[in-house]
């Protein structure tokens, strides 16, 4: 598993949009949080064309695909970093060329829709970032650990998250590769060229937004008969918000981990004999902590404590 160079001041970090269509003055917080860190933001030149075909595209299919393929070929950019979700990135993923992002393997950064191109690229062998995209979801307060986490990530610091126990975990230890990302990308994504696949000795990272739970159940199931639950070393689950229905109260839209939604996952969960996390801060929410997808982590799970730790210089840097 290849690891794309970490980052140092001065280095470049491209702004794309390849789903959801972007408003002017959305990025701002971003570029100015890209400077302080003493990086510099370069927007795709289509970051904001909208494209409506029943749905808010950021831009055609073919300009969406050509900013993604310039940040891509751009040697001197080191990292892309998404701009929001939503939907649209499947319908480019066939169209990318890869040959100069082989020969300079950079960060793409972003979850939810992101999830696309972290099945992608973790499959060909490159490390990605599951992590905030530029874009905040609206009227959420966020934790600075989920933009903390993205610096010691890109700059290459150590990461290590610790929290307390919930009813539903599983104890032990495991290490492995980490994959997943968003449950409805990822069940899309199955039978694919940009499908999980052999996920022995990998550890499973799931989370949601807005889901019923019959449609969690559903996916889970496809996850359960393709064998991937039954092979994985471990499983960490993230945020599930409370399904999306009509009789969903203001207190419930809020809840980012949603009991009931737990309650359905744990039924597949219990049958196991690995691992397993509930409440981990990451997903569709403001304590959303970045995943280096691809890396090899060690999981420890006590009857009070979870511990992921990324093992660091593990894999070939370019």
């Amino acid at each position: 598993m290849i690891q794309p160079d970490f980052l140092k001041e001065g280095d470049k970090i491209a702004i794309v949009a390849p789903a959801k269509r972007m408003l002017n003055g959305e990025l701002e917080e971003a570029i100015e949080l890209i400077k302080s860190w003493k990086l510099v933001p370069v927007l795709g030149k289509n970051i904001y064309a909208e494209y409506d075909f029943g749905y808010l595209y950021a831009g055609t299919d073919e300009m969406r695909t050509e900013d993604f393929q310039w940040a891509l070929d751009d040697h001197e950019i080191k990292a892309i970093w998404c701009a929001r979700g939503g939907y649209g990135s499947v319908k480019i993923i066939d169209e990318l060329d890869l040959t100069e992002f082989t020969k300079n393997p950079k960060w793409i950064i972003g979850y939810s829709d992101i999830t696309v191109f972290h099945n992608h690229f973790n499959r060909l062998g490159y490390q990605t970032l599951h992590a905030v995209t530029a874009k905040k979801l609206a009227d959420t307060i966020y934790h600075p650990s989920s933009y903390q986490s993205v610096y010691d990530s890109l700059f290459g610091n150590d990461i290590h998250y610790s929290l307390t126990n919930h009813p539903y975990n599983k104890e032990g230890e495991a290490e492995g590769e980490l994959i997943g990302g968003n449950l409805s990308i990822v069940y899309s994504l199955l039978g694919s060229d940009s499908a999980i696949i052999n996920p022995s000795n990998k550890i499973l990272f799931l989370e949601d937004w807005f889901e019923n739970w019959y449609a969690v159940d559903r996916m889970l199931m496809n996850l359960k008969r393709n064998g991937i639950l039954k092979q994985v070393k471990g499983v960490i689950l993230g945020s599930f918000t409370h399904m999306d229905t009509e009789e969903e109260n203001a207190e419930n839209f809020n809840n980012a981990f949603d009991p009931k939604t737990y309650d359905v996952i744990h039924q597949f969960t219990k049958e196991l004999s690995v691992p397993v996390a509930f409440n981990f801060p990451a997903g569709h929410t403001g304590h959303n902590v970045a995943m280096k997808m691809g890396a090899k982590v060690q999981l420890k799970i006590s009857s009070n404590s979870v511990n992921l730790h990324f093992i660091e210089n593990q894999y070939e840097t370019r």
